[in-house]
């Protein structure tokens, strides 16, 4: 961050203090957890559901914080408070003007599923060649993303923002606290659908992330989505692109050769091979959305190779464990029907000796989530997995309606004894859920 007096940070959240002097100092930062706050550094007062930042004022001058910005009128701490009716529109109001201070261009990225994978794969394209910030981890909500937008000073190229939502308004938000000059829309899923009244509404929804565009307003849309000409037709004003693996995407990849930890691919009317090394080829489209901005912005197909071929799974997101006997594959980090579907027949396709679905629970379905485990269960009657384990309270009717070899665990115990005692030599493990579920912790009593 580049370093702020105080009084253009209390001019823009409307704040005010009782020390005029307090506002001619600098900061050198923006900080909203004691814990990793340095010194120098302002600290937000947040509010949450289970925590309140204003317990933690005296801490935070106590660490070096150069002031407070607080909600409270009388504290300990009032010299060297900034007081703000909402901390929360404080910290997004601070980011939106700070962003105006630099030219950097700015993608924001979300959709229903591999936003992460997306905004990483574009962050290392670009940074062959420029000066690169963006969302470290998944920080893709209304305190990760302003906290992201800190990260850009006067030499940053490019600040590529992930930018997550499960309700109506939210990408709104963010894009406007961003004010992102592209947008990529990976797809449009049944995530979060629970928070909508059906899926036109939540498209509805992502679709907020294009209104905020400005200056150049270029848009990429997934091509092989169901919702894409219904985008198209709403950014008829916009620089479009698709990108897919359908005939008539403008970036068109096509596999070449499959393996079980890695897979190459090209793109039509291009000469050039990569290699990805993922598990699950559906990673092409991250590939394919990174690829779409190092044509436009002139990145050397040499390089980008590199970049593809170097790029590693996360943890949670289709990292890769070998113990020796078996494979544990780790996508245990978030789970809708989309991504849960093309998991499992991703799976399907590979060649170990058998195939175990370990799949816990799909989160903020509402209504549709009876409906939506059971189609997951009927879609693996088709596919060659030798045994499906689920985990959970909605996930039973998977197991139950796949036609294959099943159990099903409410214990999570009961489930890892389970997996100890079937476990055989070359099998593999594909480990799936939402994120409330923890499925973390089967993935490391398998790897253990």
């Amino acid at each position: 961050m580049e370093p702020l007096k105080l009084y253009e940070i209390a001019k823009w959240c409307k704040g005010t203090s009782e020390d005029t002097k307090l506002l001619n100092l600098k900061c050198t930062g923006i900080s909203i957890d004691t814990r990793t706050l340095k010194k120098g550094e302002v600290f937000i007062a947040i509010r949450g559901e289970t925590f309140d930042g204003h317990n933690f004022l005296d801490e935070a001058v106590r660490k070096g914080a150069v002031a407070v910005i607080s909600s409270l009128k009388n504290t300990p701490v009032n010299r060297k408070s900034i007081i703000v009716e909402n901390t929360q529109k404080a910290l997004g109001d601070i980011a939106r003007e700070y962003r105006k201070k630099f030219k950097a261009y700015v993608i924001g990225v979300t959709g229903s599923d591999g936003k992460t994978t997306t905004k990483e794969f574009i962050k290392n394209i670009l940074a062959v060649r420029y000066r690169v910030k963006g969302t470290e981890g998944n920080l893709n909500n209304h305190l990760g993303l302003p906290l992201s937008i800190f990260n850009i000073d006067k030499k940053t190229d490019f600040c590529v923002l992930e930018m997550g939502m499960n309700r109506k308004g939210e990408l709104h938000y963010l894009g406007g606290i961003a004010g992102p000059q592209a947008g990529v829309i990976t797809n449009i899923a049944s995530a979060h659908l629970g928070f909508f009244k059906n899926a036109y509404e939540l498209a509805q929804a992502k679709f907020e992330l294009v209104e905020t565009l400005s200056e150049e307003k270029f848009c990429l849309l997934n091509y092989d989505n169901k919702f894409f000409n219904c985008l198209k037709e709403k950014t008829r004003s916009l620089k479009i692109l698709s990108f897919g693996m359908k005939r008539g995407a403008d970036i068109r990849g096509i596999v070449k050769e499959e393996g079980d930890e890695f897979f190459t691919f090209g793109i039509e009317g291009t000469r050039h091979i990569f290699k990805i090394n993922f598990w699950n080829t559906a990673i092409i489209y991250p590939a394919l959305a990174a690829f779409a901005f190092s044509r436009k912005f002139n990145v050397n197909p040499e390089k980008t190779s590199e970049v593809f071929a170097g790029m590693k799974p996360l943890s949670g997101r289709g990292l890769v464990h070998k113990t020796g006997d078996f494979t544990v594959i780790d996508e245990a980090y978030n789970a809708n029907p989309n991504s849960m579907k093309v998991a499992l027949h991703s799976l399907s396709r590979k060649k170990f000796k058998r195939k175990i679905a370990v799949l816990g629970d799909m989160a903020e379905l509402g209504r549709f989530s009876s409906l939506l485990h059971r189609n997951t269960g009927l879609y693996i009657r088709n596919l060659d997995i030798d045994r499906v384990v689920t985990f959970g309270e909605n996930s039973r009717i998977i197991s139950e309606v796949s036609g294959k070899n099943h159990r099903h665990f409410k214990d999570i115990d009961s489930l890892n004894k389970y997996l100890s005692g079937i476990a055989r030599k070359g099998d593999v493990f594909l480990v799936k859920g939402s994120r409330v579920m923890q499925m973390e912790r089967i993935v490391k009593h398998l790897c253990s």
